[in-house]
C-alpha cells in the first residue's frame, strides 16, 4: 500500500508503527465507544490499512515495531484470517464498524479493551501472549473456538450481545469473566465446552443471561463463579457436566434462575454453595449425581425451589446443608441416593415442600435433629456410624415410621447399632422392640395376635421382666383361688399332701412335675382356671424361650 493512498489519521498510525507508540484519537479518556461510528475522518483508520501494517509493516532502526492505536474508528473489516503476525496489537477503545476476522492467525499479544466490535471471528486463532478484551461491548456473536492462547483471556467488564463460543479452546493460564455482562437471550450466553484451562476461571460477579456451558471444561486451578447471576429459566442456568478442576469450585453467594448442574464431575478441592440461590420449579434445581468431590460439599444456607439431586455422589469430607432452605413439590426436596460422605450436616435444614430420600447413602456421622426430617422420607440402606445430636429413641423412631417403604428393617437395625456403638444397650432394645411392633402392624390381623401376646408378656424378648410379673401375678392368684377352695385328691389316702404354691408352680410350668397337678381334680370353674394357669404357663415359656433366644443372638 502506497503512504500517499493514506489519510492524515492513517499516516500517524503508519508512522507510529514502526517505532511501536501510541496513536490516541480520543477527546477525553472517558470516551463511550458505542458512538464511534460518528467519529470524523480525523480519527478514522480502515482496516485493510492495518492489515497491511501487521502483515508488512517494518520497525525502525533499533525500534520494536507494534500497533497500538487509542480512540479510532476502524472502518470496513480488520481481516487476518490465516495470517501470521509477530508484532503486539494493541486497539484500546476502538470503534469497529465490522466484527474483526482473526480466523486461524498467529498473533502476538492482543489487547482490543473498552472497544466497541459488532462480533469476534477469532476461531482457531493462536495467541503468543494474552488476548485482551477487558470491559469491551461486543453486539454480536464472538467465535473462538479451537483458539490456543499461551497466556490469559480475559472478558472481564465486558458486555456480550450474543453468544460467545470458546469450545475446544486452550487457555495457558486464566480465563477471566469477571463482572461480565453476557446475553445469549433464550440459548447459550457462554460455551466452553471441552476448554482445556491451566489456571483457572475467575466469574465473580459475572451476569449471564443464557445457558453457561462449560461440560468438559478442565481446570488446572479454581472455578469461580462467587457473587454470579446466571439466568436460562426452565434450562440449565450452569451446564457443567463431566467438569474437571484441580481445585476449588467456589459458588457462595451464587443466584441461578434454571438448573445448576455439575453431574459426574470431578473436583480436586471443594465445592462450595453457601449462600447460593437457585430457582427451577418442578425441575432439578441443582444437580450433583455421580460427581466426585475430593473435599466436602459446602451449601450451609443454600435455598433452592426445586430439587437438591445428590444421588450416587461421593464425597471424600462433610455434605454441609446447616440451614438449608430446600423445597419440590411432588418429589424429594433432597434426593442424596447412593451418595456416600465423611458426614452429613442436616442441622437447621428445613424442607419446606417435597421428601427426603437417603436410600443406599453411606455416611460415617449424620447430624440432624428430629425437626429436619419432613413427613416423608426415603431411608432403606442408609448406612452410618453416629447420629448427632444424642437424644432418646422416642426423638429417632417417628421418621423411621413414616419411611415412604413401609417397613423397613434395615433402618431400625442401623439406629439400634448405633446406640449400641455407644454403649447403650437399653436404647438399642427400645429400637428393636419398636421394629417388631412396625413389623407387627404389617401383618394380616389373624397374625398380629400373637405378636400382641408376646409385646404384652415380653416385649418380644426385650422386655423379660414384664413374665416374672405376669407369672407372679397368676401365681398369686392361682394360689388365693385354690388355697380357699382346695381340690380333691385324685385317690382318697393316695399322693402328697395338697400344697397351694406348688400345685399352681405345677399348673404353670409345663416342662417341671410336682406331681401336685396329677394328684388333685379340681370341680365346676375352678377346673377351667386350672387350664387356664396350664395355656398362660405355656405362652409365657414359649415367649420367655423367644426372648432368650433373641438375647443370645442379638450381637
Amino acid at each position: 500500500m502506497e503512504t500517499s493512498e493514506l489519510t492524515a489519521a492513517e499516516q500517524r498510525v503508519w508512522r507510529a508503527f514502526a517505532h511501536g507508540t501510541a496513536v490516541d484519537f480520543r477527546a477525553h479518556e472517558d470516551e463511550v465507544t458505542p458512538f464511534g461510528s460518528a467519529w470524523g475522518a480525523d480519527r478514522t483508520v480502515r482496516g485493510e490499512v492495518l492489515r497491511a501494517l501487521l502483515l508488512s509493516g517494518a520497525s525502525a532502526d533499533g525500534a520494536i515495531a507494534g500497533l497500538w492505536v487509542m480512540g479510532a474508528h476502524v472502518a470496513g473489516r480488520l481481516d487476518l484470517a490465516h495470517g501470521t503476525v509477530d508484532v503486539p496489537i494493541r486497539l484500546l477503545g476502538c470503534h469497529f464498524a465490522r466484527a474483526p476476522d482473526l480466523f486461524g492467525a498467529g498473533l502476538r499479544h492482543v489487547d482490543l479493551s473498552r472497544s466497541h466490535l459488532p462480533g469476534l471471528e477469532a476461531a482457531d486463532v493462536r495467541v503468543e501472549g494474552a488476548l485482551r478484551l477487558t470491559a469491551c461491548h461486543l453486539t454480536g456473536a464472538t467465535r473462538l473456538g479451537g483458539a490456543e492462547v499461551t497466556s490469559s483471556l480475559h472478558l472481564d467488564r465486558t458486555t456480550v450481545t450474543g453468544p460467545v463460543c470458546l469450545d475446544g479452546a486452550r487457555i495457558g493460564d486464566a480465563l477471566v469473566v469477571k463482572g461480565a455482562r453476557l446475553s445469549g437471550g433464550d440459548g447459550v450466553a457462554l460455551s466452553a465446552a471441552n476448554t482445556s484451562v491451566g489456571g483457572g476461571v475467575v466469574g465473580a460477579d459475572l451476569d449471564a443471561h443464557g445457558t453457561l456451558l462449560l461440560t468438559g471444561l478442565r481446570l488446572g486451578g479454581t472455578l469461580n463463579l462467587e457473587g454470579a447471576h446466571l439466568a436460562r429459566p426452565g434450562g440449565a442456568a450452569l451446564a457443567a457436566a463431566v467438569l474437571a478442576v484441580n481445585l476449588d469450585v467456589l459458588c457462595n453467594g451464587l443466584r441461578a434462575e434454571g438448573e445448576v448442574r455439575f453431574t459426574r464431575s470431578r473436583i480436586g478441592g471443594r465445592l462450595s454453595l453457601e449462600g447460593a440461590r437457585v430457582t427451577n420449579r418442578g425441575q432439578a434445581a441443582v444437580r450433583l449425581g455421580g460427581a466426585v468431590v475430593g473435599a466436602e460439599v459446602a451449601a450451609a444456607d443454600l435455598r433452592t425451589e426445586g430439587q437438591v439431586n445428590l444421588r450416587g455422589a461421593t464425597i471424600a469430607g462433610a455434605l454441609v446443608l446447616t440451614d438449608a432452605r430446600l423445597s419440590h413439590a411432588g418429589g424429594a426436596a433432597l434426593l442424596a441416593s447412593g451418595c456416600s460422605a465423611a458426614q452429613l450436616w442436616l442441622d437447621g435444614t428445613e424442607l419446606v415442600e417435597g421428601h427426603l430420600s437417603l436410600r443406599g447413602a453411606v455416611f460415617t456421622t449424620v447430624h440432624a435433629a428430629p425437626e429436619t426430617w419432613p413427613a416423608q422420607v426415603w431411608l432403606d440402606g442408609l448406612t452410618y456410624q453416629a447420629l448427632f445430636p444424642r437424644l432418646a429413641p422416642a426423638h429417632r423412631l417417628a421418621p423411621l415410621r413414616r419411611d415412604g417403604d413401609g417397613y423397613v428393617p434395615h433402618s431400625y437395625e442401623q439406629l439400634a447399632a448405633a446406640y449400641l456403638r455407644l454403649g447403650d444397650e437399653a436404647a438399642a432394645r427400645t429400637v428393636r422392640l419398636a421394629k417388631q411392633r412396625h413389623h407387627r402392624s404389617t401383618r394380616p390381623r389373624s397374625a398380629r395376635i400373637w405378636g400382641y401376646v408376646q409385646d404384652a408378656t415380653v416385649g418380644y424378648g426385650f422386655r423379660p421382666l414384664r413374665a416374672t410379673g405376669w407369672l407372679c401375678a397368676l401365681l398369686l392368684t392361682g394360689v388365693t383361688v385354690f388355697g380357699l377352695h382346695p381340690p380333691r385328691p385324685s385317690k382318697l389316702g393316695e399322693g402328697p399332701d395338697f400344697n397351694p404354691f406348688v400345685y399352681v408352680l405345677d399348673l404353670l410350668l409345663p416342662v417341671v412335675d410336682f406331681g401336685q397337678a396329677k394328684a388333685f381334680q379340681p370341680q365346676g370353674w375352678y377346673q377351667w382356671l386350672s387350664y387356664l394357669l396350664t395355656a398362660l404357663g405355656w405362652v409365657l415359656a414359649t415367649t420367655v424361650v423367644t426372648g432368650i433366644t433373641r438375647t443370645v443372638s442379638r450381637p
